[in-house]
């Protein structure tokens, strides 16, 4: 996706190399004006960048804000080099974001960086604007964008695929698919037994978890099955009341089910996860410059790290192309069809702790 250069206001800056003359000097006729026009072709440009958020909802306002947050300390790390601006809109209308993006982009804009929510992005992906510039944003859309937009998300999909992977690689022999009810699970289960289906030759039980009071009875059944992993599609609740009952068994889950701090998770010890590396591996030194003032829950954390590789893939980009491949926050990022691709990291609970798996 390239686009060309264009003019930003700078504050006018000294000429380099001018210094100050004595007062009895008077400057030649021709060193001055030779001296600005050598310096001007050299006068550094800023990026701009609009952060198209919906600040203004009440729905997604603490999303969009700390979003918002992780670009801000990014962009705040090259202060010389971008000139940053909000856009802010909200939900009044189906046109809002549209609305948002027509009042705030112009052809001076570098990167806009937004919006966020999921039917934010298919209306501005549909919309019919006089016009788009770079744009990266942050929900799936579910097909290829059009030009000149683009797709980061940290989508449940690929974490399935991944402790699907990771499942087979740790040599499960029997392993179970148990998914809970709700959408989320249902987009979980859903990937774990497509990428099962295609790439592994071991078949996969499945199950729904029914009411709590036929845990104990169904697990004892799974034991008795030999089954040895338990690939769990759920929320955090249900994974900390189903845990007692599959001690021996490896549980795989994706970030739907850390929802609660660590320090919520002692009995998790053993569970595997797929989730962004900014909460699996938060010391890496490459973060350290970006990290939050106070600590964030890790559904914060995830949105945050959203926003951290937002703004570092679009000062990668500068004024040429998105970075095809990039080793984010979120996971590492490979860019097809204008959209990036994530492979997440697995983790380890192990007594309030999560730890990196592997290399």
């Amino acid at each position: 996706m390239r686009h060309a250069a264009v003019l930003v206001i700078v504050c006018a800056m000294l000429p380099a190399g001018t210094h100050a003359q004595p007062a009895s000097r008077e400057p030649a006729s021709s060193e001055l004006p030779r001296t600005v026009a050598q310096a001007s072709p050299d006068a550094p440009r800023a990026l701009r960048v609009v952060l198209l958020l919906p600040l203004d909802s009440a729905m997604l306002r603490r999303a969009a804000t700390t979003v918002r947050d992780g670009a801000s300390a990014v962009f705040a790390t090259r202060k010389a080099e971008v000139n940053v601006s909000e856009c802010s809109y909200g939900t009044e209308g189906t046109n809002a974001v549209a609305a948002a993006y027509a009042r705030c982009v112009d052809a001076s804009v570098d990167w806009v960086i937004g919006p966020l929510g999921r039917s934010d992005v298919t209306a501005l992906a549909l919309a019919k604007l006089p016009m788009l510039r770079p744009t990266l944003m942050l929900s799936p859309l579910g097909t290829a964008p059009p030009q000149p937009l683009a797709v980061l998300a940290p989508d449940l999909e690929s974490e399935a695929e991944a402790i699907a992977q990771q499942a087979t690689e740790d040599a499960c022999r029997k392993p179970l698919l148990a998914e809970a009810s709700g959408a989320l699970a249902g987009r979980v289960g859903v990937a774990i037994s497509g990428y099962w289906r295609e790439r592994v030759a071991t078949p996969l039980q499945q199950t729904s978890l029914g009411s709590r009071d036929s845990w104990r009875r169904a697990a004892e059944g799974w034991r008795k099955d030999n089954v040895d992993c338990v690939l769990f599609a759920g929320g955090g609740a249900v994974l900390s009341e189903l845990r007692p009952y599959l001690r021996g068994m490896v549980i795989y889950a994706t970030s739907a089910s850390y929802e609660a701090p660590l320090d919520r998770t002692l009995d998790w010890t053993g569970v595997r996860i797929a989730d962004a590396p900014w909460v699996v591996d938060s010391e890496r030194a490459e973060f350290a410059a970006f990290t939050p003032a106070e600590p964030l829950s890790p559904t914060l954390a995830r949105l945050y790290a959203l926003g951290v590789d937002a703004a570092r893939l679009t000062l990668s980009a500068g004024r040429s192309e998105l970075p095809s491949s990039f080793d984010g926050a979120i996971g590492q990022l490979t860019l097809k069809d204008a959209q990036y691709r994530r492979q997440p990291m697995i983790g380890e609970f192990r007594e309030r702790a999560l730890v990196k798996v592997g290399p």
